[in-house]
């Protein structure tokens, strides 16, 4: 499984760019980063992602999505289909985005080209995303909106992501399933609200000690032994050795 990172930054991270991952060059999780412009810099054309996995809908996690659909939309009139998976809400969530980033029209013409198709999740669920098995599971961070986290099994590599999160026994389960778990990683120290900080990525190291952890959404350039620092426009391939 190849992995590579678009964006490594927590929102307001002055020196990485928002919250996107690449999984084998054709599924995104989340869509924060400027994907027209990071895609063909990992040398991944605009049409390549078939599907997007929103964690949640906060700005650093799905504006990115706007102009990846209405670009490909425009720059090829035979674009492949595109699926979109996300909590409940993310269909009228989407077209609030696109209305908003092109308006109505241009939303029309995007959903048509790209033959979208959205499929909401809750935790629990079983999906499968471009030939990937995935599980969505309940994720704690904002009280406002459904907050997701994943697991895509794909060549026998059992990849988490948790998105935005909290600590929560949700969150715990995730890292037991996972071979490999991509973890947000907001505060260097202590965790405050919505977030997890150092202290609680290693406890969660120290409790499951066969998953590899790959810190992401990241607050500082600080180190955590044992864990890989992701960064914009690292590629990694799982599983690790």
């Amino acid at each position: 499984m190849e992995v590579t990172f678009l964006g490594t930054g927590a929102a307001f991270s002055p020196d990485a760019y928002n919250a996107s991952i690449l999984v084998d060059r054709n599924i995104l999780l989340d869509a924060g980063a400027p994907l027209t412009v990071h895609l063909p810099r990992a040398g991944v054309s605009l049409d390549a992602p078939r599907a997007v996995l929103l964690s949640h809908f906060h700005a650093d996690h799905t504006f990115g999505l706007a102009a990846l659909m209405l670009g490909r939309a425009l720059n090829n009139e035979k674009t492949p289909p595109l699926s979109v998976y996300g909590p409940i809400g993310t269909t009228i969530y989407l077209r609030q985005l696109l209305d908003l980033a092109w308006g109505e029209e241009m939303r029309r013409l995007s959903w048509e080209r790209l033959q979208l198709t959205v499929t909401e999740l809750t935790g629990g669920t079983a999906f499968e995303a471009d030939g990937s098995r995935g599980t969505a599971f309940t994720m704690q961070h904002s009280r406002r909106m459904n907050c997701l986290g994943f697991i895509v099994e794909r060549d026998g590599v059992r990849l988490g992501y948790t998105g935005d999160a909290e600590m929560s026994p949700q969150l715990e389960a995730l890292v037991s399933a996972s071979d490999h778990l991509i973890t947000e990683m907001t505060y260097d120290v202590e965790a405050g609200e919505m977030h997890l900080g150092r202290h609680d990525v290693e406890g969660l190291m120290e409790r499951h000690p066969s998953t590899r952890f790959i810190i992401t959404h990241r607050g500082s350039d600080a180190a955590v032994k044992g864990a890989v620092m992701a960064r914009d426009f690292l590629t990694l391939h799982l599983p690790l050795r």
